[in-house]
């Protein structure tokens, strides 16, 4: 059985918005996806289903949406409608835990490659680091949990599969830059610039890349349009490194012109 958490939730290929329309089920779902074969506690669940205000029924209520769910996943495996809810979404103190094979849980794989690609990065495998990181991010289908209402812990996962997505981005195309890649990640980097206007990251290596590829003069302008914004919106100047980043390019550095950084 597929599991799949970077976008809709999916089991084997199918939203589970299309089988189960209730949102607070689905919220157990996605908590649980989300920690697959660790106990979730059942505090942590009513606090996402509910937050401060749960109602006296609340954990009579969450054991009514574990049953849903396990009626659902008997309806997926109706050869073993007997067992195959109660032995995927097992009862573990403090709470529950859904069993789940890493190997086709699409934010293990993420994890997994994620390890790999930093791994050969530090180990200066530029090219081993970008495939990985390639297929880490190839795994995304949208942004996380679209058809979840996410509460307050759903809520921080969702910030840190996001912000890990941004992450990933940076260093895949860090690792690009380092192979001299320039010419081709410049187009993506023209699109993350725009819409994150204030990521120091994509900015220094959107300057890079045009600084490599013979466009100083556009270089220049995007450090300055950085900025004014920073100036304007937040009152503050460039972090040093992208100041100095700002100076090599003005001087023509010799050693930013190599596809070292």
């Amino acid at each position: 059985m597929q599991f799949g958490v970077l976008g809709p939730l999916m089991i084997d290929g199918v939203e589970v918005s299309q089988i189960m329309t209730a949102p607070k089920p689905r919220s157990v779902l996605a908590m649980l996806m989300l920690e697959p074969n660790r106990a979730v506690s059942t505090t942590a669940l009513i606090q996402e289903l509910w937050q401060e205000n749960p109602p006296r029924s609340a954990l009579t209520t969450l054991q009514t949406y574990v049953l849903q769910l396990r009626k659902m996943f008997r309806g997926m495996y109706l050869h073993d409608a007997g067992q195959a809810g109660r032995n995927i979404l097992v009862t573990r103190l403090p709470g529950y835990m859904l069993r789940v094979d890493e190997s086709v849980h699409d934010l293990s794989i993420y994890e997994n490659l994620v390890t790999r690609g930093q791994t050969h990065m530090s180990e200066q495998r530029y090219e081993q680091a970008s495939e990985a990181f390639t297929r880490a991010l190839r795994l995304w289908r949208g942004e996380p949990l679209t058809d979840v209402r996410p509460g307050p812990l759903l809520e921080l996962h969702v910030r840190r599969l996001e912000e890990s997505r941004l992450i990933i981005t940076e260093l895949r195309i860090e690792a690009e830059l380092r192979l001299g890649h320039f010419h081709e990640v410049l187009s993506e980097l023209t699109q993350l610039v725009g819409r994150h206007p204030m990521h120091e990251g994509f900015r220094a290596q959107y300057m890079v890349a045009l600084f490599r590829a013979g466009r100083l003069r556009a270089a220049l302008d995007s450090f300055q349009g950085f900025r004014t914004l920073l100036v304007d919106d937040l009152g503050l100047e460039p972090s040093a490194r992208l100041q100095e980043l700002h100076h090599a390019i003005l001087t023509g550095s010799t050693e930013l012109a190599s596809t070292g950084r």
